[in-house]
């Protein structure tokens, strides 16, 4: 389980991405930002065991949260979700 301590604080994302693995799924967030508008957390899941760039859109899974303290537990908390709706601890084939 990913805790919001392990998804470190705001500056980092600045000028870096986060990103790891719970199982047999894989995650990146950063912050983004929008042309108009404020910041944003983007998070993503998607079946290991390749990294990001390596994995068809089309088997990632997203989500956007503000780029708070509220929005890094928001993405925390949905990644984990993730990995729990998706049953990836234990099987990550044929995952989307």
């Amino acid at each position: 389980m990913l805790t919001e301590d392990d998804a470190l604080n705001l500056n980092y994302y600045k000028k870096a991405t986060f990103t790891g693995w719970m199982g047999g799924m894989r995650f990146l967030i950063r912050r983004e930002e929008p042309e108009e508008g404020e910041p944003i957390f983007h998070a993503w899941v998607w079946p290991g065991p390749y990294i990001f760039d390596l994995v068809d859109d089309s088997r990632k899974l997203d989500f956007t949260a503000p780029f708070t303290d509220e929005g890094k537990r928001q993405a925390v908390d949905w990644i984990n979700g993730q990995h729990e709706k998706q049953g990836w601890e234990n099987d990550w084939k044929g995952r989307p």
